[in-house]
């Protein structure tokens, strides 16, 4: 178990040992954090038998060199049809991020959804930095800090989750936490049809750390709401290339989004 000293609370809390949802009315009182930079989520819904997916794993890349990995977040959603061959899936396919696939009413890829806006009308990768340079125009309402320890020997991980009022408006949505991973080398079909054995695949979904569409989180400005889970740990992945990506979103879109690593 670690203890954390967080920045902006009055005392260190303990990470609870289980899923442990503490109640919204329990609100700690803080110092006002300096201004919040807006970040972007993208979620690329992408598969290893893509022959085009590279070129969408080349945007993100440049958009993330263009404006920082902290503005631009990323996650590689392994499904729809080309994620599996004759029905078998690929190594990196989930079943989640398959139906993620379904609900949006995905058909084509490489294809995204750039903060879930225009009620999560895909975009096309070529069209993703358009969809960043517009969101990062909005200020942040909300804020997250993340504090996470993990057990080896039980294979567990843990992670608290405070979501920060920011605007002067009540802020209202779900708050979702994935698992990602990272440099994961494992093939992939490339754009001239060739097979790749080694490619290095990054920011991939891994799992939803609190079920598919999250939890029901409300704040308002001065305010901070306080969300805990524990994390059963794959032994397949690799802990230090693993982090969680936490944002909020509603019928609108996504609010605010934010990673860090699972381990220090």
């Amino acid at each position: 178990m670690k203890k954390f000293h967080y920045i902006l609370l009055l005392s260190a809390v303990l990470l609870a040992v289980s899923c442990d949802k503490v109640s919204l009315d329990e609100r700690l009182t803080y110092v006002e954090p300096p201004e919040v930079g807006r970040a972007v989520l993208i979620e690329d819904f992408t598969g290893q038998y893509c022959v085009n997916c590279p070129r969408a794993t080349e945007e993100i890349e440049r958009l993330v060199e263009q404006y920082g990995d902290s503005v631009v977040i990323a996650v590689a959603i392994h499904s729809g049809p080309f994620s599996k061959q004759k029905g078998v899936p690929s190594p990196l396919y989930t079943e989640v991020g398959d139906q993620y696939f379904s609900h949006w009413g995905l058909s084509a890829q490489p294809v995204g959804l750039v903060d879930r806006i225009y009620d999560g009308l895909p975009f096309s990768f070529t069209d993703w930095g358009a969809g960043v340079n517009y969101e990062i125009s909005f200020e942040a309402p909300v804020s997250f800090i993340m504090n996470t320890g993990y057990d080896i020997e039980t294979g567990h991980a843990e992670v608290e989750v405070q979501t920060i009022g920011l605007d002067s408006l009540p802020v209202s949505g779900r708050l979702q936490v994935w698992l990602v991973e990272d440099s994961i080398d494992s093939f992939q079909l490339m754009p001239d049809g060739s097979t790749t054995e080694h490619y290095n695949h990054m920011h991939v979904f891994r799992a939803s750390v609190n079920d598919m569409w999250g939890d029901e989180v409300h704040v308002t400005h001065g305010q901070v709401a306080i969300n805990r889970y524990d994390i059963p740990l794959d032994p397949a992945w690799v802990l230090e290339h693993c982090s969680l990506v936490t944002f909020l979103y509603d019928d609108s879109g996504v609010k605010q989004v934010a990673k860090r690593k699972l381990t220090n």
